[in-house]
């Protein structure tokens, strides 16, 4: 008996292409946005940062946004420090680096 198993078991679930971290960061600005500005300029912004999104990660893999805003020097709970903003890892390695 043959049984027909996918290619691909670990492919992440897409929003309308986009990866749900991805989405949580573009809802955070537009919410903030919101409050700021009123829901107009923001939901107009919002669904342009789509499109922007859309052809920023094609062809990149999975989790492409989160690692290139570590590389940038976003702080991420949980992480080590970025390589932007400390030069050496180490046990010995000062707090002011």
């Amino acid at each position: 008996m043959k049984r027909k198993c996918p290619r691909t078991l670990d492919t992440p679930i897409l929003f309308f292409g986009l990866e749900a971290e991805d989405v949580a960061l573009l809802a955070l600005v537009m919410g903030i946005g919101s409050l700021l500005m009123g829901p107009c300029i923001p939901g107009i912004s919002g669904a342009l940062g789509w499109i922007i999104l859309l052809r920023f990660k094609r062809d990149k893999p999975a989790g492409y946004v989160l690692h290139w805003l570590y590389a940038k020097g976003l702080d991420l709970p949980g992480l080590i420090p970025s390589p932007a903003k400390i030069q050496y890892y180490g046990v010995y390695a000062h707090r002011d680096n």
